[in-house]
This record gives structure tokens, sequence and C-alpha cells, in this order.
């Protein structure tokens, strides 16, 4: 049976010398696996550049029920977010989100949330207008929350240290290292309020930035124990302290 979704890439794999292993998070049908004929082909119909980091792409492919591999029958751009790839901060935090994304989200399944949420995050990080210095920050409160671990509702409880273990406010020390406090907690509690709209002529210390990044993702390591190491962080850091 032919289906037609909107979807948006999330890994690219060779499945041999010239076919591909395309990982699609579909608007209809969750996270699928499609397999593409020589993909790196010169002769390929469908091109590797429909399938760059999160292209949001409209495809139609034939479902058969119980196979791990789909195949993909057509493919085109459904947008294009051109300042993204231009921008070598906004493609850095691109990277980054993509990588977040592919090792967090593994349901196959329609969740129109989250489709919309990365939709909405990718057409932020197209805007020339907003800032991407906390943009990353903001994203992975956001996503945390659509993941089920979301750290916002515990934020308004008071207290002087955010328990990453159990995602509370306590007011005193835990006795352990996986906590937010100080500067650190203050631009975690900003963030967690704002969208990213609210980015634009909003400031942080360079160095509080990336510590809450850091502390992000041991958060996101509690509650995701798969969770293995983001190399893109190196660059995302490199990219911040600049």
């Amino acid at each position: 049976m032919l289906l037609a979704t909107r979807g948006l890439v999330f890994h690219v794999s060779r499945y041999s010398d010239s076919s591909g292993i395309v990982k699609i998070f579909t608007e209809d049908h969750g996270l699928q696996s499609f397999i593409v004929k020589s993909l790196f082909s010169r002769s390929s119909r469908l091109k590797p550049a429909l399938f760059g980091h999160l292209r949001l792409i409209d495809i139609i492919y034939n479902e058969k029920p119980g196979h791990s591999l789909q195949y993909l029958k057509e493919v085109s751009l459904h947008k294009d977010f051109g300042v993204i790839t231009d921008n070598i901060g906004r493609s850095s935090v691109l990277l980054f989100i993509n990588e977040v994304l592919y090792k967090t989200v593994k349901e196959e399944e329609a969740n129109q949330h989250l489709f919309e949420f990365i939709e909405y995050t990718l057409e932020s990080l197209n805007n020339i207008s907003i800032p991407v210095n906390s943009f990353h920050l903001l994203f992975l409160v956001r996503l945390a929350e659509h993941l089920g671990f979301g750290p916002s509702g515990s934020l308004k409880e008071d207290g002087n240290y955010f328990d990453l273990l159990t995602g509370s406010m306590l007011p005193l020390n835990p006795g352990h290292s996986y906590i937010i406090s100080g500067e650190t907690l203050s631009l975690l509690t900003q963030i967690a309020s704002m969208d990213y709209n609210d980015l634009p002529g909003f400031n942080a210390p360079r160095v509080v930035r990336l510590d809450l990044l850091d502390r992000l993702i041991d958060f996101y390591k509690v509650h995701l124990p798969d969770l293995t190491e983001l190399k893109s962080v190196k660059v995302l850091h490199e990219i911040m302290n600049q």
C-alpha cells in the first residue's frame, strides 16, 4: 500500500556500495527506516542532498507491514531552511539538534506534537532575528518535556538546588554531583519560561551557558540511560566559545 506523509530526516547510512538506509521521523507513522536504492550512485534519481540533516521532505512509500525496511517511491523537498545552512553558528546548532533527536526519539508511532515542535524549532532556527547563543539550551528543555521528563514544572517550586536524579527542586544540597545551582540554575529557570521568540535581546554569560549545556546533557543521560556520547557537543562548545 502506498502512503504519503511529511518526514524529517534523522540519519543516513550505507546499506551497500550504492544503496542507503534513511531513518525518517514521519508525521503520520513515527520513526521509519527506508531503503533507497542507488542513493550513492551518480545515476540515482533521488539525490543525497534530499536527505541532509533534518531535511523536511514529502515522501511516498510502499508500506509492507511487518518489515523493518520500507521502500521510498518519491521524495521532494517540503521546505527549505536556507538561512541555517548558510550560517556556521546555526548549522552547528542544527547538527547538535539532529544528533540529539536521532539518539533520543525512537517511537514508531505518530507523535504530532513532537513533529510540530521539531518543525517549529527549525523555522525558529532559520529566523535570522533569533540569536543562537541560548537556542540549543531552550531546545533541550522543551524536548525533555516531549520525552516525558521536562524540568519546567519542578522549577516553579522553591529551592536552591535542582536535583538531576529526581527532577525536583531541593532546599539543601543532596550531597551528590548531579545538581544544578547558583547562576546555572537561575539561567535554567529563565530558559524554561521562554519561547524561541523570547531569545532576541536575551543574554547570559558564556561560562554559565556552557555549564548549563553540560548539566542538561547529564540530565538526559540520567533519564535516558542508553543515550550515547553526543559528538556534536564539542563543536558546539567551540562555536559558543567564540
